[in-house]
């Protein structure tokens, strides 16, 4: 009985720890497979799951830089992101403030907006050539 339940417990114990493994360290932030897990989870080959993750790690030193710079989003600016969300699903903030998910979709909007703002941040001083009529 002892064996069975230790069995158990390794069998456990992997599982959560398998959630929770680094698949990737830039510049000493770690990517966990279980942050991309959704998007390996609908692809067989290889080659898009390491698309993927280079993305990430795309996605991941834009956000190192937006910190660098200091150019993250308001917190106005994510309550308005999630105010059109709620208009655009048809449901109101308060619904949407309270699904389980809320972090998470605060945190994708968080992202988003601080990477338009270092793209706008970096294109800011391109002057474009005006049209000839």
């Amino acid at each position: 009985m002892k064996k069975i339940l230790a069995l158990f417990l390794v069998l456990i114990a992997g599982i959560i720890f398998a959630d929770n493994t680094i698949i990737a360290i830039v510049n000493n932030s770690s990517i966990a497979l279980h942050s991309i897990q959704n998007k390996f989870s609908k692809i067989d080959s290889n080659e898009e799951k390491i698309e993927i993750l280079n993305a990430q790690i795309d996605i991941v030193l834009q956000l190192q830089k937006v910190n660098d710079l200091n150019l993250n989003p308001t917190k106005e600016e994510i309550e308005t992101v999630i105010i059109d969300v709620a208009k655009s699903n048809n449901i109101s903030v308060h619904e949407l403030i309270n699904f389980d998910e809320i972090d998470l979709i605060k945190k994708e909007i968080s992202n988003k907006l601080s990477i338009l703002n270092l793209q706008r941040y970096i294109t800011k001083d391109i002057e474009y050539p005006k049209e000839q009529v």
